[in-house]
């Protein structure tokens, strides 16, 4: 983050309540990149919103929506405002943006474990977290791609005793959530955001807290950082 963008942080900050800030604070203690999650053409409002409020709830900074076959919608309603906290992450290039997504999340280090029903080698209490893992969904009716499974390193399932074969997506989603970040706070990994993504969250956040921003952020830099 340059110096400007940290004169504009110091800048909002003084326009936000001691309370604000320090609720920022907390949240940012729990915020965590070691885990996100990937959607795969999830084609309903109500799943995709409801899997981006359990991110916020559970800390996970990061969702990756891969929109091959449709453009995901949010339902703000169901979010209860939890979009405008995480980073979201849009993939729609051409030809295939399963690979670009799994490509690019691969090459920063992180391990693709795709969550399936089916032909899953291991259940979820029995994954490891020893490294940054993205946890990767399928759409509803279709599950994941043959792409997604060939570039996944390792697949997981939920154990279950009923005569139903799968649960709701979203509630996969808030278990497999629930599960691992219980572990990653338990763990000794350094699972934490670095001060620098501290800081950028610091002011995404602030943005989107404070009404008239863009005239403020405006007025702000054409008035030579205003005091």
């Amino acid at each position: 983050m340059d110096e400007n963008s940290l004169e504009l942080l110091r800048y909002l900050q003084n326009m936000m309540t001691p309370a604000r800030r320090e609720r920022f604070e907390t949240i940012l203690e729990y915020r965590t990149r070691y885990l996100c999650v990937v959607l795969e053409n999830l084609t309903k409002p109500h799943n995709i919103s409801a899997v981006m409020r359990s991110c916020d709830c559970f800390g996970v900074q990061d969702v990756h929506q891969i929109e091959q076959d449709c453009a995901a919608k949010v339902n703000k309603e169901i979010t209860r405002g939890a979009h405008k906290w995480l980073t979201v992450h849009r993939w729609k290039q051409p030809p295939c943006p399963t690979t670009a997504c799994l490509r690019s999340l691969k090459q920063r280090g992180y391990r693709i474990v795709t969550a399936t029903p089916h032909g899953a080698k291991k259940n979820l209490y029995e994954l490891s977290i020893d490294t940054p893992t993205a946890l990767l969904f399928g759409s509803e009716k279709k599950g994941v791609s043959a792409e997604a499974l060939e570039m996944s390193d390792e697949s997981i399932t939920i154990p279950m005793v009923g005569f139903t074969e799968s649960l709701n997506l979203s509630v996969c989603v808030a278990l497999c959530l629930s599960e691992l970040t219980r572990k990653l706070h338990r763990s000794k990994h350094d699972w934490h955001l670095s001060e620098a993504e501290k800081d950028s969250l610091r002011l995404l956040w602030a943005k989107r807290t404070i009404p008239n921003i863009d005239a403020i952020e405006r007025r702000f830099f054409e008035t030579g950082f205003a005091d």
